[in-house]
């Protein structure tokens, strides 16, 4: 439960084109496709066994929930390499902004940016 609580205040940010960064299990995913005015989703994750894994576990692709209008797109590789190339009204990072050699910079493409664990960057 703490971890759905902590992750609450990135979902409340998503509209428009919305990047998520970090799958997870998906719960922030279906969270942020629930939502009205979000239309398209790009998630980004390194690991692309987890994502072959949790996505159809949610019921991404054919059996998507029913009445969510939204458009998802899956990026495999580093959300540090990735993200800056996308432009988004929102990115949603459920990843440590300092690990390892990486170091979040702030997108110019991108309005607003969550990153767990710390403020909104805008």
């Amino acid at each position: 439960p703490m971890e759905i609580m902590t992750l609450r205040a990135g979902t409340r940010l998503a509209k428009g084109h919305v990047i998520i960064a970090g799958l997870g299990l998906g719960h922030q995913l279906l969270q942020v496709a629930k939502r009205a005015n979000v239309k398209r989703i790009t998630v980004v994750e390194q690991g692309e066994e987890l994502a072959r894994w949790v996505l159809p576990q949610i019921g991404l692709g054919s059996d998507w929930p029913q009445g969510l209008d939204t458009t998802i797109d899956v990026a495999i590789g580093d959300a540090y390499e990735i993200i800056p190339k996308i432009e988004a009204d929102v990115a949603l990072i459920d990843i440590y902004p300092r690990y390892g050699n990486n170091t979040f910079v702030p997108c110019p493409k991108i309005k607003k940016v969550w990153i767990w664990g710390s403020s909104v960057i805008e």
